[in-house]
């Protein structure tokens, strides 16, 4: 039997949602919050998201009351920012911005991990899970906020399917390939992948729309199109700082039996690319696998046995 699945969401007191095919929509992004099928049964809970939110494409997006949450398992924390907390947790505002205008004053109150709230994810079965949300003071250019690795993780797996725009809570075991899955500290996920034939640690990384490397190991994997063999050579022989913003191409990468061929990469270090100073620091240690590993396919972050799956 496959659920119907509609997108009900309670927030801080309590309030439920009714059927979104009852709602006006009036943007093209907002049909994919309708209620449809989704083949998936025994699991936890099913909420639609979009990828027509931005015109990149490949942002999954939730919607909440009149938020919009970014599913990145590249963040560590679930939060919102100001907007987010004036529209999910209003009883919460005037706090936060007290709090602002103390932290104007003095640049040692950080207010980034303030709890505000939770976000009451309801199951098919009656039992709620409570995940609880945090304001941060980034400023976000697109999204109002992000659901993070700590929401994920309460939940022995997660299933992003990018086909049907669902992602699932505690879903059965996908028929797709399965590779280790190594978790930090902080929740976050990695695995092996290779690049030209090299192995490297990459990041799941569903926040990010780039396949991102860092800059020591992209020394060992490049390979220009665009070069000469003699600038390719000056290239490796010193030392420096890639900032250009651009795009390189490497011959193939691989995730499993997965390949890629002809995979655009961006630097960690190209400023372009929009992240916290955190999430930069970090991409020093480990590559980014972002959105053009996942299109089109359906991943399983299985945190309990600590593998990834993915199919096409």
């Amino acid at each position: 039997m496959r659920k119907i699945i509609v997108m009900f969401i309670i927030v801080s007191f309590v309030t439920s949602c009714k059927s979104l095919k009852k709602q006006v929509i009036n943007n093209e992004y907002e049909k994919d919050f309708a209620a449809r099928e989704a083949p998936y049964d025994n699991c936890f809970a099913i909420l639609p998201f979009t990828l027509n939110y931005t015109q990149s494409g490949c942002y999954p997006i939730i919607k909440i009351n009149n938020s919009f949450l970014l599913l990145d398992t590249g963040a560590n924390f679930t939060c919102v920012s100001e907007k987010g907390v004036l529209d999910l947790f209003y009883n919460s505002y005037e706090v936060v911005k007290q709090q602002k205008m103390l932290m104007q004053e003095d640049g040692n109150i950080n207010i980034c991990n303030q709890q505000i709230g939770y976000w009451i994810i309801p199951s098919y079965d009656g039992a709620n899970k409570n995940i609880p949300f945090y304001y941060t003071n980034y400023d976000f250019s697109i999204f109002d906020g992000l659901v993070g690795q700590d929401c994920f993780t309460e939940f022995s797996n997660i299933i992003i399917d990018y086909k049907n725009k669902v992602i699932v809570f505690d879903g059965e075991n996908i028929k797709g390939e399965e590779m280790p899955m190594f978790i930090d500290a902080e929740g976050l996920c990695f695995i092996e992948f290779t690049c030209n034939g090299i192995k490297e640690t990459g990041l799941i990384d569903t926040g990010s729309q780039y396949f991102i490397l860092r800059s020591s190991f992209f020394e060992k994997a490049c390979e220009y199109s665009h070069m000469s063999a003699s600038e390719i050579e000056e290239l490796k022989n010193r030392k420096i700082n890639l900032t250009e913003p651009t795009n390189y191409l490497f011959r193939e990468v691989k995730i499993g039996k997965n390949r890629y061929k002809k995979m655009k990469a961006r630097l960690a270090s190209d400023s372009q690319i929009q992240m916290s100073d955190e999430a930069r620091g970090r991409l020093s240690e480990y590559s980014s696998l972002g959105f053009p590993f996942f299109e089109n396919k359906i991943i399983q972050l299985d945190f309990r046995n600590k593998i990834f799956r993915i199919m096409k």
